[in-house]
């Protein structure tokens, strides 16, 4: 039985196909929906698992065109996809697919792909047969012994079924202890390979790690240097700042000076002006009891005349 896998991806086509070996499966591989399509017309393929995305024509398209198609519509296409749900699950069946295999694909989701599809080949063959058989028995038998007939054929076909089911499997266990006899040297190798790999993986790390550390240090040694340019400029900054605001302490000490020397001067010469008001004031007075004291003494001039004159 001859699968064909359609995927762009190399690693998917790879795992799948292991699979697909494992079951007793001929794989042809191919790359996109338009290459599929040419091998499906030029090579005998009797099942397709198609990837749903691919760049191109995507699986819907190509599994549209290969069920829709007369000569290529007896090919079952199962849907392989990394998504889920019932829209997708609607989708293919639209299209023709005979089931949605989930991927990664599991062995066990693999098996019972296979094993539907194979009783959806076999039952219509049993149909076809008992129908071709059947046919010319009718003129010539009766019932019960067309119905013998009938079920006597149908006995042969199951014994030719299970026959065929027995030799599927013992191909399939052949098939796969072959396939695990002939690939214990390739495990082996890639064994050796992946252990090469895990080395020259650690000798790049270390390569990596001191190559960082470099560039770590080399990263440090700037943010001090950053950090110490930022404190230069902090200071620089701090004496600006405490200049200008000196600058402006004076500016406001020169005006408050300023006002206050203003006001001095305008008490000084209020004081000035009180003081003179003071002095008119005092000399009046002087000037006044000075008077008294004159008209006094001329009065007791007088009076000592007086008494004089008559005491005499």
């Amino acid at each position: 039985m001859k699968a064909l896998l359609v995927d762009d991806s190399k690693a998917a086509r790879f795992a799948m196909g292991k699979l697909l070996k494992d079951q007793g499966l001929e794989v042809e591989m191919a790359a996109s929906g338009e290459e599929a399509l040419d091998k499906i017309a030029t090579e005998p393929i009797n099942i397709v698992f198609m990837d749903q995305s691919m760049p191109g024509m995507g699986g819907i398209a190509a599994t549209r065109a290969i069920t829709s198609n007369e000569k290529t519509a007896h090919i079952p296409v199962v849907l392989c996809t990394g998504n889920e749900g019932e829209k997708l699950e609607q989708m293919a069946a639209e299209a023709g697919a005979v089931g949605v295999l989930t991927k990664p694909p599991r062995e066990e989701q693999l098996k019972k792909v296979l094993s539907n599809i194979t009783v959806e080949e076999i039952v219509p063959a049993i149909e076809e047969i008992e129908e071709k058989e059947a046919k010319p028995a009718v003129h010539e038998l009766d019932k019960e012994a067309l119905m013998a007939e009938v079920e006597q054929r149908l006995d042969g076909v199951r014994r030719q079924i299970e026959e065929l089911d027995h030799s599927l499997r013992q191909r399939i266990s052949e098939a796969t202890h072959a396939a695990e006899q002939g690939l214990q040297p390739l495990q082996a190798t890639l064994v050796t390979l992946d252990e090469r790999i895990r080395e020259k993986v650690k000798e790049e790390l270390k390569v990596d790690s001191s190559n960082q550390r470099i560039q770590l240090e080399a990263l440090r040694q700037q943010v001090n240097a950053g950090l110490d340019e930022m404190e230069e400029r902090e200071e620089r900054m701090r004496e600006a700042v405490l200049r200008e605001a000196q600058e402006r302490i004076l500016v406001l000490v020169d005006r408050k000076i300023a006002v206050l020397k203003e006001k001095m001067l305008e008490s000084q010469e209020d004081l000035q002006s009180r003081m003179a008001a003071v002095e008119s004031q005092v000399e009046k007075r002087v000037q006044g009891l000075l008077g008294k004291a004159a008209l006094i003494s001329i009065l007791a001039a007088g009076a000592a005349f007086a008494a004089a004159f008559f005491l005499r």
